[in-house]
């Protein structure tokens, strides 16, 4: 397994998506959106994708963790921490105490997530989040 930190190409990216249960995205998107990310984690068998986590934000004040994925084929051997753990050490890195870091979960990736530093935010918060429909 070889650890990179620069973008796979977008279709990499969205096959990896749809093998974990994501989703698509449009392609062109995807390329915007991997351009503009603060950093990238993306683990790799050989040529194939097999892991991936990024995150994004303002770079100063903001950090956004996201789309962290494992091809379920790879699964249940760790490769989450992998990819938490890269993260992690960036945030550490690059933020001060002041820095907002959040993420919204999927369950039960809670619990890995938990045991990097990450907590509920309830009952003084909830987590939200808003559909964009066109037209």
């Amino acid at each position: 397994m070889d650890i990179r930190y620069n973008a796979p190409s977008a279709m990499e990216y969205i096959s990896l998506r749809l093998k974990t249960g994501m989703g698509t995205k449009d392609i062109l998107k995807t390329e915007t959106a991997l351009k503009n990310s603060l950093f990238i984690v993306s683990l790799w068998d050989n040529d194939s994708l097999i892991g991936f986590g990024r995150i994004v934000g303002d770079g100063g004040i903001t950090y956004v963790v996201s789309d962290i994925m494992v091809d379920p084929d790879y699964q249940r051997n760790g490769l989450g921490k992998v990819i938490m753990r890269e993260i992690d050490s960036y945030l550490n890195k690059n933020t001060d105490e002041n820095a907002y870091v959040c993420l919204i979960a999927n369950k039960p990736a809670d619990i890995l997530y938990c045991q990097f530093g990450f907590n509920y935010v309830d009952p003084e918060s909830c987590g939200m989040k808003r559909k964009q429909n066109k037209g």
